[in-house]
């Protein structure tokens, strides 16, 4: 390992779904930097899966993470995430990816790697649901 590990190294090594770890980063900063108890991340969207945590959160948010990390379930994390990203779903069963993106956008789903982001198993249904029914004027 070269002194700081990407993002994908952790995932890795850690055996994290990546897909979760982009939930936490997301979710963590922006919860740290709206509290203003650390210094504001550099974290863009969407993420990219090769970057330093390093270069994008501070040395203590970053210990913090590892905490984190360090307390859960990785079998159960596992099962909870679609074996697709938004992008591949929409590809498969014929959606529009702009649609699909925004739809998800609106309900507040993090989306933290954009359309590559893997969905939550629970997001994926109903965003099929919501395609198959109609809501977004879609229909197979």
């Amino acid at each position: 390992f070269p002194s700081t590990p990407t993002l994908y190294q952790i995932s890795r090594d850690y055996s994290i779904p990546l897909p979760h770890l982009g939930d936490i980063l997301s979710t963590f900063t922006s919860l740290q930097d709206s509290e203003n108890n650390h210094p504001p991340s550099t974290l863009s969207f969407p993420i990219d899966p090769y970057s330093r945590l390093s270069d994008i959160l501070s040395g203590e948010q970053a210990f913090e993470i590892l905490e984190i990390i360090h307390t859960l379930d990785m079998a159960a994390l596992h099962d909870s995430y679609s074996e697709d990203s938004l992008m591949n779903v929409c590809e498969y069963h014929g959606l529009d990816l702009g649609q699909a993106y925004e739809f998800g956008m609106e309900r507040g789903w993090c989306l933290p790697f954009g359309v590559r982001s893997f969905l939550r198993l629970e997001w994926e249904e109903e965003l099929l649901e919501a395609f198959r029914c109609g809501e977004m004027g879609c229909e197979f």
